[in-house]
């Protein structure tokens, strides 16, 4: 695999329920806790906080990843001689597993990858298990500088009921980690088709591959995830951002069955692709990685996936590119997107302010450079360009670059419930199979959205 490798997606994940009743007497219906209140004001000068020495935990393991995390590491160090960064990596699971027991426990790190959505930094939130940004945000001008719709997925209300307003738990990363659509370039040009400037120049070039005898879209979904993929971008393209935003936010009682949310014609339009022979012959059978070297061998035009995440081998990259799925109406491009981690600091630590720094560098252009230098898409520094001759590498980070400077993400749906993620895949494949209809899978998506806004008012 190239240096186009596979970044953790941060999606939502389910903590054992012992772990969550200890962190936390407060979960969304239960009994609030007092309010996790911001800190007093920060000192942003780093280089006068004497010797520190900071414990960051992280799931940055292996190839891209840890290279990128060791350069930014000794990139601050040495902007920071004062402050040394001791890294502890273990696998994305296992962190989001042994977190809220790090957290609880005598001497845990400064920094952690507390998990975006309920289940991870809400539940450590509730806990008091993370420090209050808010005075960090205003000493380095967070708010002015990252785009509000990044930042927005890090904040909580301060009792850890309400996602996506109130205070800042956590800080994104300069790196991005977003669904884009990627194409064979020999393919396009073979069916006679130029990239789409709207979702119906999409659909028109979907068609064009099958009359081709070209598969049109290369999809796995024998994991039964490998269809959130091109449906969540569908939604994106079809939707409105504030609505889609509201709607996993719960905000506004915005219902997924809106279609102003763009779900309902993103299901029908997955049936459609489906019905039509769109998508890999015998897909429910298919394992993702299998569809992406599919995808890779030249056997179908397009594949949704994560930034970074195809399997090539050296120079195959030039064989494709990657954008965005346009939209109808002209505007940007709508994006599910996310930082490729995100930082949070320990409600004990006891070097606030000299983590702060280090979240605060973490999401600077230096850290955004440091990433394009290894072959992975940046974030927040929509001016940096590519610099290494890939032209597939160079589609995502002008993707990246797209979507900070039009302020333009989302955050991926299933953060709107604990379960809502198993719910849409479970009923989609019943719909692809024949055994549930569109209206199906709505009311299953809108009873599990409905059941857990419940439990949040309360």
């Amino acid at each position: 695999m190239s240096l186009h490798s596979m970044s953790v997606r941060a999606g939502a994940v389910a903590l054992p329920i012992a772990v969550l009743l200890a962190v936390s007497a407060c979960a969304p219906g239960g009994t609030v806790a007092p309010a996790s209140k911001a800190s007093g004001p920060v000192s942003t000068d780093a280089a006068k906080l004497g010797t520190v020495h900071l414990n960051v935990l992280d799931y940055f393991s292996g190839g891209t990843d840890a290279m990128w995390m060791n350069k930014v590491v000794a990139a601050f160090h040495k902007k920071y001689p004062n402050i040394t960064v001791t890294r502890a990596s273990m696998p994305w699971g296992d962190v989001m597993q042994a977190l809220p027991l790090k957290l609880q426990s005598n001497n845990p790190p400064d920094i952690v990858p507390a998990n975006n959505g309920w289940q991870s930094l809400g539940t450590l939130v509730q806990g008091h298990l993370v420090m209050n940004l808010d005075q960090a945000a205003k000493a380095y001008g967070w708010r002015q500088q990252v785009p509000q719709s990044i930042l927005r997925e890090h904040e909580f209300s301060v009792d850890g009921k309400q996602m996506g307003t109130g205070s800042l738990f956590g800080m994104p990363v300069a790196r991005s980690s977003m669904i884009e659509v990627f194409y064979n370039r020999a393919l396009l040009a073979k069916v006679g088709a130029t990239l789409p400037k709207t979702f119906t120049d999409f659909t028109a070039d979907l068609a064009k591959a099958k009359n081709a005898g070209i598969t049109p879209i290369a999809l796995g979904n024998v994991e039964q995830v490998g269809i959130t993929e091109p449906l969540f971008s569908t939604m994106d393209a079809l939707g409105g951002q504030q609505k889609i935003s509201d709607l996993i936010y719960s905000q506004d009682k915005v219902s997924i069955s809106d279609p102003a949310t763009g779900f309902p014609q993103a299901i029908s339009t997955m049936k459609d692709w489906a019905d039509k022979g769109y998508f890999t012959k015998q897909f429910a059978s298919v394992a993702g990685q299998d569809a992406a070297q599919a995808f890779v061998d030249g056997q179908a035009l397009f594949h949704f996936d994560y930034s970074g995440s195809l399997p090539l081998k050296p120079g195959q990259s030039k064989n494709f590119g990657s954008f965005l799925l346009p939209r109808n109406d002209g505007a940007a491009p709508v994006a599910t997107t996310s930082s490729a981690t995100n930082f949070s600091v320990s409600a004990k630590s006891k070097h606030a302010d000299a983590a702060a720094a280090f979240l605060n560098f973490a999401a600077s252009p230096a850290a955004a450079q440091i990433a394009i230098d290894v072959g992975t898409a940046p974030l927040l520094a929509p001016d940096l360009k590519s610099n290494n001759g890939d032209p597939l590498f160079a589609d995502d980070v002008s993707n990246a670059a797209l979507v900070s400077s039009k302020d333009s993400s989302v955050p991926y749906l299933d953060w709107a419930s604990p379960s809502l993620l198993t719910t849409i895949e479970t009923n989609c494949q019943d719909l692809m199979a024949g055994k549930a209809s569109v209206a199906d899978v709505i009311k299953a998506a809108q009873a599990d959205d409905a059941a857990f806004q419940a439990k949040l008012a309360k």
